[in-house]
């Protein structure tokens, strides 16, 4: 069921009603479990029994833990926690990829039929946090299934993010929903530009990168390089837009769920962009994987932490070699800027300059499946060729594309100068917050493709 979808409206519509009219908090989170689970079942079918696997699992696991004092035992659970939701991503994800691996080393193993449930990555790693926050002691254990439940089936960000921390979600159920003025102007605030993100800009800049990149071997420098600058403004307002609506549906709830986008492509240095980009991804995997691996303490060490994280993370978003790669080549991004940021000292629009740089064509790897096209459009990305061959015909063809490319560039460049922007419309009188919410209206009537495409992150 997708955000931009008839359908959720008229789910939302129904979920938000029942769980205002019901006063009794048990009753009200009931409501919202059986509608998660509808929604899920919805978008997954018989899936949803994965994530009920995986509520149970940590469920128990995360309680036995707490209360059970022989260490031995307790890592035994943990294990065990660990070992049945990633063996649960590992098969669904990761088994037909590690087949034909195998198969291009020689062997002759057939494939399997296996679909990937939706959002799989997403709530493994978060029933996962419980279990480990747990055995680390920085979490004790809810003594409600119902609320655990909710935590990890809670349909807004169930199936793209953010990833949230039970520490951050669970305490927020101790009281009934109420209902307000100023959180419902909050929520919708963030979902009309969550939707405007995803079906103005993301639908209709795809155009350019999928023109392009779908065969980019005949395509000129300036293409490529354009190509690779319309799909970074693509997958950022494609999964941004879905942060916004996902946080947005909460809030009108009254959940506060954390930012999972602050400006990336304004960031100074990797280390800045990693921390502005799919913020919840990259602090579980350096809560969860980076500092285990002994993070900045271990000397020379570190750089090995920093790219095992990376290449992690890469392979967490796709069973495919151009995911790994893309990991690979954050991964060195990062390193090389630890290696010289103590010893060079760089202007800041410079460096500005410099990171934004290599973040777009890091997105060539993100995008590129096919390894000679991945090369062939790195090369031309680099090696500028001033060519403008069949650049003039393509910005004819593309021009309502190119038009709103730009001016998602002027409005996130004046949201940066501004900062808070939908702090400062949420916070408009009444008849100025209507006019946003009318622009917001003709933006959706006016510039929606007449078929738009799934979130990018739905695939992960």
């Amino acid at each position: 069921m997708l955000f931009n979808s008839f359908e959720f409206l008229i789910f939302l519509v129904v979920v938000l009603f029942l769980v205002w009219i019901i006063k009794n908090r048990n009753y009200q989170y009931i409501i919202l479990l059986l509608a998660s689970y509808y929604f899920y079942w919805f978008s997954s079918g018989m899936f949803f029994l994965l994530l009920i696997f995986s509520t149970l699992l940590d469920y128990y696991c995360g309680r036995e833990i707490y209360n059970i004092d022989d260490k031995k035992i307790k890592k035994r659970l943990l294990l065990l926690s660990l070992v049945g939701n990633l063996g649960i991503l590992g098969f669904f994800k990761y088994t037909n990829f590690a087949i034909t691996t195998f198969n291009k080393l020689g062997f002759n193993f057939e494939l399997l039929n296996v679909i990937l449930p939706v959002g799989i990555s997403f709530f493994t790693f978060q029933t996962m946090s419980y279990t480990l926050d747990i055995y680390f002691k920085k979490l004790k254990p809810t003594d409600s299934l119902l609320k655990f439940a909710l935590y990890i089936s809670f349909f807004p960000q169930l199936v793209a993010g953010p990833i949230v921390r039970a520490i951050d979600f669970i305490p927020q159920l101790k009281n009934r929903i109420l209902f307000s003025y100023s959180n419902i102007k909050w929520g919708l605030s963030l979902v009309g530009w969550g939707l405007v993100k995803k079906m103005v800009f993301a639908d209709n800049v795809s155009v350019i990168a999928d023109s392009i990149f779908s065969n980019p071997l005949d395509k000129s420098s300036f293409l490529i390089i354009l190509g690779a600058f319309a799909f970074g403004i693509q997958i950022y307002c494609d999964f941004s837009g879905y942060s916004d609506i996902a946080i947005g549906v909460a809030r009108m709830m009254g959940f506060s769920l954390p930012l999972n986008f602050n400006k990336p492509y304004f960031a100074k240095n990797p280390s800045d962009f990693w921390k502005r980009w799919h913020i919840s991804l990259s602090s579980w995997l350096r809560d969860y994987l980076y500092i285990p691996l002994g993070g900045n303490r271990r000397g020379n060490v570190v750089y090995t932490n920093l790219m095992i994280t990376m290449v992690l993370g890469g392979l967490w978003h796709g069973a495919a070699y151009n995911f790994v790669l893309w990991g690979f080549y954050q991964g060195i991004l990062l390193v090389v800027y630890k290696l010289i940021s103590d010893k060079i000292r760089i202007n800041s629009l410079i460096s500005f300059i410099i990171t934004q740089y290599f973040v777009f064509m890091g997105w060539i790897l993100f995008r590129v499946k096919d390894m000679s096209h991945i090369i062939y459009s790195i090369k031309k990305y680099v090696l500028i060729d001033f060519s403008l061959i069949g650049v003039l015909d393509f910005f004819i063809i593309n021009k309502t594309p190119i038009f709103l490319l730009l001016l998602f560039c002027y409005l996130h460049f004046n949201s940066f100068i501004l900062k808070n922007t939908i702090d400062r419309i949420r916070f408009l009188k009444l008849r100025y917050w209507f006019l946003y919410v009318l622009i917001i209206v003709v933006m959706l009537l006016l510039f929606t493709p007449s078929e738009t495409a799934e979130f990018i992150y739905f695939q992960f």
